[in-house]
């Protein structure tokens, strides 16, 4: 695991305040979330990348790379990539926080 990663994982358990759930719990919890929030992220990042970064990128989905990997890609492309990760993350929990408001 790199440190985007790292630091992505870091920032949900704090943002999301997992840290006290049983280790398999909270890694199906990360990866929930992870799943909703790099959605997210990608329809910020995906218009940044030039066609050349778009045809790698489309090239790395059909190889099926794992998630890690697409991740370093998009880091690497794109300078601003964890802090688009940190918005992402807190504009998610500011609306699961507002469903929960009103349920």
């Amino acid at each position: 695991m790199n440190t985007t990663q790292k630091e992505v994982r870091e920032d949900i358990i704090t943002l999301f305040n997992i840290k006290d759930l049983e280790e398999e719990k909270q890694e199906e919890t990360i990866n929930r979330i992870g799943n909703i929030i790099f959605q997210n992220v990608l329809m910020r990042v995906l218009p940044i990348l030039s066609e050349e970064d778009l045809d790698k990128y489309e090239k790395l989905l059909e190889e099926n790379t794992s998630p890690e990997n697409l991740m370093d890609f998009l880091g690497e492309r794109v300078p601003t990539f964890l802090e688009i990760i940190k918005e992402e993350s807190i504009s998610f929990r500011e609306q699961a926080g507002e469903l929960f408001k009103k349920s």
